[in-house]
This record gives C-alpha cells, structure tokens and sequence, in this order.
C-alpha cells in the first residue's frame, strides 16, 4: 500500500456507503474523494489530530444520509481496503521480544491515517504477532497530535516513565527523526531499503536486529 491511499478513495468509499445502505452518484464521489483528500497528510501535512467520526460527518452532507453504525463499525468497512494484507517484518518480533528480556521498555507511538479508531489499529497488532511485544501504545488520536510534535512523545515518555536522555525512538520517516531530535532523544532511523538519507538522525539501522547494540544493552 503506498503512503497516499487516494487511488483507493473510490473502493473505501463504496464499501463505506454500502454498509450505510446508500451509494455515491459520480458526481458526489469525486466531493468525497475531495473531502478525503483535505485528510490526507502526505498532501496536507498537519500535526492536529482528527477522529474518524469527523470525516464522518463531513462525508454524510455528500452520502445523503447520517451514518446508523458506530464509528469503529464504520471504520471497519472504511479501511477494510487498507487493511487486507497485513505482515510483520521477520526481524520484528524476535528483536523485541529480546529487548524485553533484557529489560527494556518498549513503546509504540503511530499516527494514524484519517482517524483510524485505536481499536483497528490494535487488531492489526494481534494479527500481525505484535500485540505482546511492547509496554505502552499510544496513537496520534490517544494524544491529539501528531509526530513532528514533540507531544507525542513527550506523552510517551511519561507512560514509559522515562526522561528523554534516557529513550530512543525508532522510526523510517523524516518526521520520525525530526521529532525525536525536537524531543531530545536518541534518533535511529530503519533503512530498510539502503536509501541512506541524511536526515540528521543519531544512528541508522538496516534491520531492528541491530537494536540491540543501538540501545546499549
């Protein structure tokens, strides 16, 4: 899936207004796929949270009627598209479950795409082996923010009860390293591709087996 989903705005969409029972004119699709597209923050960088629920209720004045399903039932048909090939890197789970025994805290921070109520997002978890791999979840709904917020992770470090000195944040985007330099903490990024961008980062990792060393334990 690339990281702009607006060629699968039409497929979400219609599985959004079946579940509704209803459908979109072409006409009221293209608006919609327009109100998506102002969400879209690989086109509209933002760092403000927003729920699903919103979009939800900006997509009602076009779908013609007000949604009868929950939000997290909704989202399920929304990003049913988005979700069907999930899978873990294999050097995932073994390199943390190793820095867990060894006695580090681990924690996951995620910006969540259009909303995505924290419920799907822990799912895709469990589905993917991950769910018992770390301490504290946390996502840009949970928080109201987004990464390169220093919030989010300041929110962070408070659950893992650590000081910024003492965490390092591991991520493969730029923002993933700008926000933990405005942080203060150790930046690693996941290469995994060998594109070796220079984005100031503190250290950069091929394969999360590295960690081990990166961490200093």
């Amino acid at each position: 899936m690339p990281l702009s989903w607006e060629a699968h705005y039409p497929r979400a969409l219609s599985e959004l207004t079946r579940a509704l029972g209803t459908s979109l004119s072409a006409e009221a699709m293209v608006t919609a796929c327009g109100v998506l597209r102002t969400f879209n923050t690989r086109v509209n960088p933002r760092v403000d949270g927003v729920s699903f629920q919103t979009i939800l209720g900006r997509l009602a004045e076009f779908v013609g009627v007000q949604p009868a399903l929950t939000e997290v039932e909704a989202a399920r048909f929304f990003f049913d598209v988005f979700r069907r090939r999930l899978r873990c890197f294999p050097d995932a789970r073994p390199a943390l479950n190793e820095l867990r025994a060894r006695g580090v805290q681990i924690g996951i921070f995620t910006d969540v795409p259009y909303g995505m109520p924290t419920e799907l997002v822990l799912e895709d978890l469990v589905e993917t082996g991950l769910r018992s791999s770390f301490d504290v979840f946390l996502t840009s709904r949970d928080v109201g923010v987004r990464k390169p917020a220093p919030e989010t992770l300041r929110r962070m470090a408070a659950r893992l009860n650590c000081s910024a000195a003492e965490m390092a944040h591991v991520g493969n985007e730029r923002k993933d390293i700008d926000v933990a330099n405005a942080f203060g903490c150790v930046s690693i990024l996941i290469d995994r591709n060998a594109m070796k961008p220079e984005w100031g980062q503190t250290r950069t990792l091929n394969s999360l087996s590295e960690l081990i060393g990166a961490t200093g334990v």
